[in-house]
């Protein structure tokens, strides 16, 4: 009867292990995929009308300039910060310069107008996330999964012995 409780006590031990690992992984991906993630919060994307916007939260039309409509409600969305005239700016002026088409001056002429408005935007009212995000996130994941896959893959293989070989026993 001792066996069967070292033996649950050795698969108990087995399945953290195995949850400390994957956590630590899972942790270390979510963080560093959120974080790219992010880096699309202010940049302006330029489909073709059908087109999925991505992770652009505000889409033009490349060839016309309107604006496109992503994520939820059917209507463009609004950069966060800007104001309803900074938006409507944004709208006209890219209507304006796609009138026949968007080409890369138009486009860096309209991410230029953006970043020119988001350095105005006093940094509470950018999203803000809290401290645990992005890459400190996909660090401690990191961290967390170092001590499992050193126990589990490096080690066992630090402790054997070496390959005689040529020599007869």
């Amino acid at each position: 009867m001792r066996w069967l409780g070292k033996f649950l006590l050795f698969l108990i031990g087995i399945l953290a292990v195995m949850a400390w690992f994957g956590g630590g992984i899972t942790l270390a991906f979510w963080g560093f995929v959120s974080q790219y993630a992010d880096s699309y919060t202010y940049k302006v994307g330029f489909k073709h009308p059908g087109d999925q916007c991505g992770n652009n939260k505000v889409a033009f039309s490349v060839d016309s300039g309107a604006p496109l409509t992503c994520g939820y409600g059917g209507s463009h969305q609004k950069l966060p910060g800007f104001t309803e005239e900074q938006d409507d700016h944004l709208v006209k002026s890219a209507e304006q310069l796609g009138a026949d088409g968007i080409d890369t001056s138009d486009r860096a002429v309209i991410q230029q107008y953006v970043d020119s408005v988001v350095a105005t935007i006093p940094l509470d009212q950018r999203p803000q996330h809290p401290w645990f995000y992005g890459w400190k996130m996909g660090v401690a994941g990191l961290i967390v999964a170092a001590p499992p896959t050193y126990y589990l893959f490096i080690r066992p293989r630090l402790n054997r012995p070496p390959i005689r070989r040529g020599y007869l026993r």
